[in-house]
């Protein structure tokens, strides 16, 4: 079905702003200081928690120190998105997911690794730092007295992801538009939008892009109960969006492409506009009902199938491809409930000890037979084998892929580790088998990890993998680069940023 303005304004405009309960200032004050004053006092116990804590300053510029040799041919720049800044005054967000976001730049030339970072300047961001506290309710949070968010993009933090496409850099949040960055200077320009007819329409943070730039993303308009649906050609101009009608409606975080189909996986994680205190809150976890499986016809939107598969939650997929039978392959991270957003991460905000194999993610393999109309579910690791952050190198992006790029942990070794993040990146052979591990020192804990070819190199064989560590014990945020072949030999070059910063999301590198 297509999507028109005046459609989009009628269905989506007021229904996308967060809900405004009337909470007493009393209970919300409260709530607010148990959670900063908690956290800082297990800091103080678990000094790891440097990782979770809102960033010292609005900006960042060094010159990063090198460790090692760093490879001659690999230049450019790995652009880095997420929530920064977690507390304002003494309030303190009570989920991750809530805090403004903060773009980053790692810059890497022949005179070394550079790094500069910024707060993004959105209106939430920009109104509150004038007003000295939190005004609006977020993802997961309510503040005392909150204002009234009349849109989404009132509220936007823009602290999930970071797109590069037909020369823009985009940070990307969920429900809103995306926020235009200056690729140089990091200066926020403003709310984006793909066509005037579309401004404000919600653009997720996991767009696909096909190796031609070809750009297919998504948004939910949970008030209203239907996704939007965009394709955008290489140059950046929309060439058409449209929408499905989901009912109840859940809150997907990432889709995947092939060349025919859109695909969604939609938990049975329902939105209750009759609830809860925050968006959050707002969303009832059925397990006794399926996780809905939406394949969509990239030619025509209109055209759909749905599947069932059992009741699960999943943040992140690694890539899609169809073969010529007509069965679809990716793999995910697959969580028995979504516990881990709605339990662990605010669990993490307090600074409560979280048990990593508790709520815990896997990877899994998908196939859905196109002819016959079936899904089918299977485990491609042990299951005491946790991951998160799939990625692929992007020049198979919506083909067949082979390998995977993971932040990993196992849980049926003994942790030393005195934190509860994930410890190792690892790199899997879904056609072979092979696995391969690094385990990162118990100082450090992992971010995200992306594939970078080689120059020349074909697709999915030879490069770098280039990814972010936080050093909680030297107060660094360090940039490691291994061989992509060799990854169980561990960094062979690192850039050491002279600050640390909180663990952000997801990123882009930038050939050149």
């Amino acid at each position: 079905m297509a999507i028109n303005r005046r459609q989009f304004i009628t269905a989506g405009a007021t229904l996308l702003s967060l809900p405004l309960p009337a909470l007493s200032k009393a209970l919300a004050s409260d709530s607010a200081d148990s959670y900063y004053h908690q956290f800082h006092q297990s800091l103080d116990q678990r000094p790891w928690l440097s990782a979770y804590e809102s960033v010292k300053q609005n900006s960042y510029d060094s010159q990063a120190k090198i460790i090692g040799k760093w490879p001659a041919d690999l230049r450019g720049t790995l652009y880095r998105n997420g929530p920064a800044k977690h507390e304002i005054g003494s309030f303190r967000y009570h989920h991750p997911f809530d805090g403004d976001g903060m773009i980053q730049a790692f810059r890497i030339t022949d005179t070394g690794v550079s790094h500069q970072a910024k707060m993004i300047a959105t209106h939430k961001h920009v109104r509150e730092t004038a007003a000295g506290r939190a005004l609006y309710p977020t993802f997961g949070t309510e503040p005392p007295n909150p204002a009234a968010a009349t849109s989404a993009d009132a509220i936007n933090p823009g602290n999930i992801s970071v797109l590069h496409h037909h020369g823009k850099l985009l940070a990307l949040w969920e429900a809103g538009s995306a926020w235009e960055m200056d690729a140089e200077s990091l200066e926020t320009k403003g709310t984006y939008s793909f066509s005037d007819n579309m401004k404000g329409a919600p653009f997720s943070a996991h767009p696909r892009v096909e190796p031609d730039g070809t750009l297919w993303n998504f948004g939910y308009v949970s008030y209203a109960g239907f996704l939007v649906l965009w394709h955008i050609d290489a140059a950046g101009k929309l060439v058409k969006a449209g929408k499905v009608n989901v009912d109840p409606i859940t809150m997907p975080h990432d889709f995947v492409v092939t060349a025919k189909h859109i695909v969604f996986l939609l938990p049975p994680f329902d939105f209750d506009n009759q609830s809860g205190s925050n968006f959050l809150d707002r969303h009832r976890w059925q397990p006794d009902q399926a996780t809905r499986v939406l394949v969509v016809s990239k030619e025509d939107f209109s055209v759909q199938k749905w599947l069932d598969l059992p009741a699960q939650w999943v943040f992140h997929f690694s890539n899609a491809w169809e073969d010529r039978s007509g069965k679809i392959r990716f793999e995910s991270v697959r969580y028995q409930s979504p516990d881990i957003m709605t339990k662990n991460f605010k669990d993490i905000m307090r600074g409560n000890w979280v048990d990593a194999s508790i709520n815990a993610g896997q990877l899994y393999q998908y196939e859905i037979d196109t002819k016959k109309w079936t899904v089918a579910e299977t485990p491609l690791w042990p299951l005491h084998m946790v991951t998160e952050f799939p990625t692929i190198d992007p020049r198979v992006s919506c083909q067949r892929h082979k390998r995977i790029v993971m932040l990993s942990a196992d849980t049926s070794k003994p942790r030393t580790a005195p934190h509860f993040a994930f410890n190792e990146v690892s790199v899997a052979n879904i056609e072979s088998g092979e696995k391969q591990f690094y385990q990162y020192p118990d100082s450090q804990i992992p971010e995200e990890h992306l594939f970078v070819s080689k120059p020349g190199s074909a697709p999915d064989t030879d490069g770098w993998l280039l990814g972010t560590t936080h050093n909680w014990v030297e107060q660094t945020t360090l940039l490691n680069v291994f061989d992509f072949n060799s990854v169980d030999a561990g960094p062979i070059a690192q850039a050491v940023l002279p600050y640390v910063l909180p663990l952000g999301l997801h990123g882009k590198f930038v050939e050149g």
